[in-house]
């Protein structure tokens, strides 16, 4: 299983194109109207220039022949049958000229309400369904060296010394991504297969493992996966050095390191935007002779021939579509600060009562208008920006960014202020106590703000600990096949004649004699 036991083989340099959450919808299910107006009104993504961006990448693809294409999910808007024949289509003429394409499902991709547009009326269309995935994608399952029984996960050697790993974590109705414990031991069994051959192995699905700002997933729950951080450790454990993924439609590369000190591992999370959310962009990787690096690239769709602007057009679209989000957003965010002061409301309550933390709570604005009306004033236009800037990517380098935190710092003590005051000031007797209380609040939560939004726009993930890191996510090379030197602990953990592992609930543990261990070395209880 040892790489340092396989020998050196060197192969030519291979050119990938990456495509993420292209999100095409066939133009022949549309009839411009009402109806595909209120459609468009209510999201960011430009919908109707998906077909349009996807032939451009197709030419793309065409001409500049990459060894291969890599997909990870969301290619049709909402499984429209018709937009998958399209996408497939494509793919099939790029294979007669020699281009292999895998892709991946998404939470866009499989079953579902698939609708089309005429005029006034929103018809409902023909979706894909799961058993359908496999047949229509042929081009990917024709050439598979092993499949699993409950997913569509594969696994593919395309070109020598390369093995790829298909995760299909769709099989979830809520929409986040999730493994069962079989497939999560078949995806591990086939890493450990490739690893044994010496192969590198670039992982592919569409939901996000890493976190690539500080407390994404807390606040963005269905970007994960599901039991995120024990997959990508058992991943990582078995050789899994590269991951792409989608979803999020922003560009972010985040690396993770073993932050237990057991084992030297890392797992780094290439995640690619979107061609139909601003930038625009796609990706190119390369990767080495010797299997050992992967280099990143990124470009963006400049123009279309219905924008020949598209870079600022799709600008300007983001902007006025996330204003028009804020409202939604507003609310969402609201309950998950109710949520955060439900299970943090003990510390609180510890120092000042529980009666003050009732009080305080029972006194906020409930009603939707009021949580909007205090956002819209203390943050008014700062949230769009900064979701601009984190678009853009490699946020440290954007000289906006320093300056958007300090807006949202300040927003939010007025906020605070303003809330504290009306709501302390009739509930709690004594200036004294109206203070402390007031100030041990603020404090609270903009120390809970403040690490999400300074690992944002500094770009750094763990931010503020001895593991943070901080990397560039448009360009980029990573070793992602080496050997395995991990030298305090492990040997002992995973001594072959008296363990064993098992995985339950989505998590990889290793059993020896009498105790039970993470794969991280942490002994717990069963």
């Amino acid at each position: 299983m040892f790489l340092a036991l396989v020998p050196m083989i060197t192969f030519a340099q291979e050119r990938i194109m990456v495509i993420a959450d292209p999100h095409v919808l066939a133009q022949s299910l549309v009839e411009e109207g009402e109806a595909f107006d209120a459609m468009m009104d209510n999201q960011r993504k430009m919908i109707d220039l998906s077909e349009q961006a996807w032939l451009a990448l197709m030419d793309t693809a065409m001409k500049y022949k990459p060894s291969l294409l890599l997909i990870p999910g969301d290619l049709t808007k909402d499984s429209e049958k018709a937009s998958h024949e399209l996408v497939a289509n494509s793919l099939q003429q790029l294979r007669k000229e020699g281009i292999n394409t895998f892709v991946i499902p998404g939470n866009h991709d499989i079953g579902g309400k698939a609708y089309g547009y005429k005029g006034s009326e929103k018809v409902e269309v023909e979706n894909l369904k799961d058993e359908e995935w496999e047949s229509m994608y042929s081009l990917v399952y024709e050439q598979v060296i092993a499949k699993d029984t409950e997913s569509h996960s594969y696994a593919a050697e395309p070109l020598p010394g390369l093995t790829i790993l298909g995760i299909d974590g769709s099989h979830n109705s809520a929409g986040t991504g999730s493994l069962s414990d079989n497939t999560l031991a078949w995806v591990l069994e086939q890493a450990d297969k490739a690893v044994s051959k010496g192969n590198a192995i670039i992982a592919m699905t569409h939901w996000q493992l890493l976190e690539h700002f500080d407390m994404q997933g807390t606040l963005e729950s269905a970007c994960r996966f599901k039991n995120a951080d024990a997959l990508r450790d058992s991943l990582m454990h078995h050789g899994i050095h590269a991951l792409l993924t989608g979803h999020f439609h922003v560009n972010g590369i985040s690396m993770y390191r073993d932050t237990t000190g057991v084992t030297n591992d890392s797992i780094v999370e290439i995640s690619t935007g979107s061609p139909v959310t601003y930038p625009c962009p796609y990706r190119w990787l390369t990767l080495s002779k010797d299997r050992q690096d992967l280099s990143v690239e990124t470009e963006e769709i400049t123009s279309l021939a219905s924008q020949p602007e598209l870079l600022s057009y799709s600008r300007e679209w983001m902007r006025v579509h996330t204003e028009n989000m804020i409202p939604e957003l507003t609310v969402r965010a609201w309950n998950k600060a109710i949520d955060y002061m439900d299970k943090n409301g003990d510390k609180m309550g510890s120092v000042f009562g529980p009666t003050a933390v009732s009080v305080i709570k029972s006194s906020l604005p409930a009603d939707d208008a009021t949580r909007i009306e205090l956002t819209q004033k203390y943050f008014g236009s700062t949230v769009v920006d900064l979701y601009m800037v984190h678009s853009e990517a490699n946020e440290n380098e954007n000289a906006k960014s320093d300056s958007l935190a300090q807006e949202v710092y300040k927003g939010m003590d007025g906020m605070l202020h303003e809330l504290t005051d009306e709501t302390l000031g009739k509930t709690i007797m004594g200036i004294c106590m109206f203070c402390e209380v007031q100030n041990f609040l603020i404090a609270t939560a903009k120390d809970a703000a403040t690490g999400p939004v300074q690992s944002l726009t500094e770009d750094i993930t763990l931010y503020g600990t001895k593991y943070a890191d901080q990397t560039n996510d448009l360009r980029v090379t990573f070793r992602i096949n080496k050997p395995w030197s991990g030298e305090t602990g492990m040997e002992a953990i995973n001594d072959a004649v008296s363990t064993s592992k098992f995985i339950k609930d989505g998590q990889l543990f290793i059993r020896r004699n009498d105790q039970v261990f993470t794969i991280q070395g942490q002994k717990v209880t069963e």
